[in-house]
């Protein structure tokens, strides 16, 4: 590993609704008192006496424009529905011990963005079936299939969904890939064309990082983008089949478990051979900073956020712009024929795949929980969808504070109309979601099995952590991930 001194600091809609994993909320409210939720209002029933209640959110702590943007929407929903809804906030990492220690004590909030952890409680009978709000509402109909994916476990509704997709891209530092030789970007199509860049970059520039993996293990999601380009048409890498007998590919036989298994190691290789000494414990949040004062060349974190790279520099240039770009979004390479001999992974050598990446979705999803006032649990719901289609909370929200894709419909629709002039990294994620559909897919939302997030997180990627960090050899790795995922699926499933 390198060692640096820079540690810290249109038509795509329909192609998003073949993604697959997350949620999203109901179309006619279900408060105490109806709520017709539309475009423009998202719910105006409520009836004679409001419901108080609670909602978690972890997106509203992303930044310092999201919470006062949730805190006036939360109080035009009570304005307009006379319920009392009360906004609190944790961040994604602290959001499942909060949830957890509010349902222990046994006040949960009636809506929380409590992710995979719903699932576990719903198992349990603190959330309740949600089937009692979508059927007969404008969903699934209005969800992306990411959302309807997630919010659907074997069968049974579990989820309210979350709000918003986000897509894992290749981001790189125009200027220090043209300095470096590279005359054009389609030179980073291939995975073969993006280590020969990297080794460009490396040599032209010494003392910085030509690729930076997010190698903490709660920011390893760039490595479930990466593994979708072994495959095409969407197939997942991990775990397939049916949720109650699941088919793990994760060190298993034959060209799947090839291309499974190389791209494990790919992850690690590419850390060792091009990353910082800090690269294991290294955060998507730190790489705007890193890149924008040369010091990093490329990650595979990237995604239509535009907010945070102008936080950092607030006229910051998105695009090749013939070469002298600040930071450029581009599909993560696609495996090609040739690309397992270059880098020396022989499980790699003669397969090819698509461009693709992950789909964040089942990490945002929201679920109502049994608060034992079923009023409340309606009222909670009715927010839930206001926060799906009310124009002025959405609109705002993903064109402006958070850019992102909403996760129903009708909206994503909404805003491109009214922010036609995004920047390149946002237009560029829409044209490659509409263009690859299928393969960009939410990680475990589809696995059906329980244990999901103890699979991905703890038994993938943080293994694959310590292996960036030097704990644990390349070549045992994928044997080591895949007894922690067989346990899991033992003692869970």
């Amino acid at each position: 590993m390198k060692v640096t001194s820079a540690a810290g600091a249109a038509g795509a809609l329909g192609a998003l609704a073949g993604c697959a994993g997350g949620g999203n909320g109901d179309g006619n409210g279900g408060g105490n008192g109806g709520g017709n939720g539309g475009g423009n209002g998202g719910g105006n029933g409520g009836g004679s006496e409001g419901a108080s209640f609670q909602y978690l959110s972890a997106e509203a702590a992303e930044n310092s424009l999201t919470k006062p943007h949730f805190n006036e929407s939360v109080k035009r929903f009570n304005e307009q529905t006379g319920h009392n809804a009360t906004l609190q906030t944790a961040s994604y990492s602290d959001v499942r011990q909060k949830i957890s220690s509010t349902v222990s004590a046994g006040n949960p909030p009636a809506l929380a963005e409590s992710g995979g952890a719903g699932i576990e409680f719903w198992d349990d009978g603190t959330v309740p079936d949600h089937g009692q709000w979508i059927e007969g509402s404008d969903y699934p109909d209005r969800w992306s299939t990411a959302a309807e994916a997630t919010a659907d476990f074997r069968g049974n509704w579990w989820s309210a969904g979350p709000l918003r997709h986000t897509h894992s891209h290749l981001g790189i530092r125009p200027k220090m890939f043209s300095q470096a030789g590279v005359s054009d970007p389609s030179q980073l199509e291939t995975w073969s064309g993006f280590y020969e860049a990297l080794q460009m970059v490396d040599q032209e520039f010494s003392n910085a990082i030509a690729y930076e993996e997010t190698g903490v293990g709660p920011d390893l999601e760039s490595y479930w983008g990466q593994a979708r380009t072994a495959y095409t048409d969407g197939a997942d890498p991990w775990i397939r089949g049916e949720g109650a007998n699941p088919e793990v590919l994760i060190d298993g036989d034959g060209e799947e478990g090839d291309r499974t298994d190389g791209m494990i190691k790919n992850t690690v290789t590419l850390a060792n051979q091009f990353s910082s000494n800090e690269s294991a414990s290294r955060g998507d949040e730190e790489i705007p900073s890193l890149m924008l004062t040369d010091r990093v060349a490329s990650f595979t974190y990237m995604t239509e956020n535009f907010t945070r790279w102008k936080q950092v520099k607030e006229d910051v240039t998105f695009g090749w712009n013939g070469g002298d770009g600040d930071v450029m979004a581009l599909p993560v390479p696609r495996l090609d024929a040739d690309y397992g001999a270059a880098i020396g992974i022989s499980e790699l050598e003669g397969l090819e795949g698509q461009h693709g990446g992950h789909v964040w979705s089942l990490e945002q999803a929201h679920s109502v929980y049994d608060v034992g006032d079923q009023a409340k649990m309606d009222a909670a719901w009715e927010l839930n969808t206001f926060l799906h289609q009310d124009d002025q909370h959405v609109l705002t929200q993903y064109g402006e504070t958070y850019p992102a894709s909403p996760a129903d419909l009708p909206m994503q629709q909404k805003l491109l109309e009214e922010y036609p002039d995004m920047p390149q990294n946002f237009t560029k994620v829409l044209e490659d979601v509409e263009q690859y559909g299928s393969q960009y897919n939410n990680t475990g939302g589809p696995w059906d099995v329980w244990g999901t997030d103890q699979i991905r997180w703890t038994d993938i990627n943080e293994t694959m952590s310590q292996a960036i960090a030097g704990q644990v050899q390349v070549e045992n790795l994928p044997q080591q991930i895949r007894q922690k995922v067989d346990t899991t699926l033992e003692e869970r499933n």
